[in-house]
């Protein structure tokens, strides 16, 4: 009996350690590779608790295994906007100013029943009042509403306000995502350009931007507090 009571300690706190290297995501949040590895550590745990005749590490070193695959995998997409597209996914925009986009409906094998129950479920009941939907890398649905949509809308107080615009991650860790600049259609050699000469320093200096089609520009550089510019798209 004591022997079965050490070895369910001793599991436990394996799994718990590789799942808080894993961070604090919750199970709904977790990318498609953090859910795999979760349910592998599930069945790699429970075989040494149960089974008396496998000794115990045999569950944790292929624990301790995950864990470092964990971290590589974790590792590769934060350097590598391409391996995080092949490991994750990437976010697919299924509504838009056009309407419901059919083609990736179909891809991401999503009826249009199930989009409505989905945006119904964020209150969301007429697709005229979004801009922009988008299933994100873990499943969730990120709306962007009209702005006559959003709780206490400027139509009500008779101020006139462009819509919601998209926005588009265009620099991370110091890399410029160059498919988001197609994506916007703005050339990255007429914009960069403009945004560095604002904050003043290299595009490796900065942490994270974000550009709309406007010309909005959120950008952080690293070790430093955000700052919102703008700058001209053509």
């Amino acid at each position: 009996m004591f022997n079965i009571m050490f070895r369910v300690v001793i599991i436990y706190l394996v799994v718990i350690a590789v799942l808080r290297l894993m961070g604090k995501r919750q199970i709904g949040e977790m990318e498609p590779f953090e859910l795999v590895i979760t349910i592998i550590i599930a069945d790699l745990a429970a075989i040494p608790m149960s089974e008396m005749t496998i000794p115990i590490w045999y569950g944790i070193v292929p624990l301790l295994m995950i864990a470092i695959i964990h971290y590589i995998f974790s590792w590769t997409s934060n350097k590598s906007p391409l391996m995080r597209n092949i490991i994750n996914g990437k976010p697919v925009v299924i509504v838009d100013s056009n309407g419901i986009n059919f083609k990736e409906l179909k891809k991401l094998n999503i009826s249009g029943e199930e989009l409505m129950e989905a945006l119904r479920n964020l209150d969301y009941f007429d697709l005229s009042d979004i801009n922009y939907a988008i299933i994100e890398r873990n499943g969730k649905i990120t709306v962007i509403p009209k702005t006559t949509a959003t709780p206490l809308n400027r139509q009500d107080l008779k101020v006139q306000q462009p819509e919601n615009e998209m926005f588009y991650c265009i620099v991370e860790d110091g890399k410029v995502i160059k498919k988001n600049f197609k994506e916007l259609g703005i050339q990255q050699d007429v914009v960069m350009p403009d945004i560095l000469r604002n904050i003043q320093c290299r595009t490796r200096d900065i942490a994270f931007a974000s550009l709309s089609a406007a010309g909005d520009v959120y950008v952080q550089k690293r070790g430093q507090p955000c700052q919102n510019i703008k700058v001209k798209t053509q």
